[in-house]
């Protein structure tokens, strides 16, 4: 995105959009998996389902036309694409996307969720929020989306445990990292019998993004 786009973006706060310089700032792995796992093309049909016949600005539009699009995007959620129809809570959803490990779906609810819904214990008897279930999968792209829509990392499940215990099970670093930096508390590893969950291997770039863009 250009200069005066990127400003508007970060007027809007961290909270509601995450905008980096290719050049000045730093690109962590798991913020480089994220751009390159849900690209343009994912991002939009979440947030660009429901253009109310709007049109989207271009390089020619004013500042005043793209700042209006922005804000409507992102802090009205305007156009988001709707939630399917479903007897699940959201937050019973989420830990299902999560545990199936549907990007796509997962993106769609925390674009809808609340700080509640996402840290809500639902889904097994072990009382485990959708973060236990991503950091035991070694999803790194799930487990990092959590964390910035305010998924608690200190949240323990029926047994104790904080989604650290189950990045560190899973021998995911990348998880561990993530957990750590946003605050959550050491906790030592033990052995103890707790329901695993199949992992599948993820095959999203390593790589920094070669065009000069960053997802929006």
């Amino acid at each position: 995105i250009c200069i005066e786009c990127s400003g508007i973006h970060r007027n809007l706060g961290t909270h509601l959009s995450r905008v980096r310089s290719l050049d000045l700032d730093d690109w962590p792995l798991e913020l480089t998996l994220v751009l390159t796992s849900i690209g343009n093309e994912t991002a939009n049909s979440v947030w660009e389902k429901c253009t109310q016949g709007r049109r989207k600005p271009t390089c020619e539009s004013s500042r005043e036309e793209r700042e209006s699009w922005i804000r409507a995007k992102y802090e009205q959620r305007l156009f988001l694409a709707p939630l399917p129809n479903s007897e699940l809570s959201l937050g019973c959803q989420l830990f299902q996307a999560a545990l199936d490990q549907d990007l796509g779906a997962v993106l769609l609810l925390l674009a809808h969720s609340s700080k509640e819904q996402i840290n809500a214990p639902t889904g097994d008897k072990d009382r485990r929020t959708a973060l236990h279930v991503a950091c035991d999968l070694s999803h790194v792209v799930i487990t990092q989306l959590l964390v910035w829509y305010g998924a608690d990392v200190k949240a323990h499940d029926a047994v104790g445990h904080t989604a650290l215990f189950y990045a560190r099970r899973a021998g995911s670093q990348e998880c561990i990292d993530i957990l750590m930096q946003h605050g959550c508390p050491n906790e030592g590893y033990s052995t103890i019998a707790t329901p695993g969950l199949r992992r599948k291997s993820s095959s999203a770039s390593m790589g920094r993004p070669e065009a000069r863009t960053a997802l929006v």
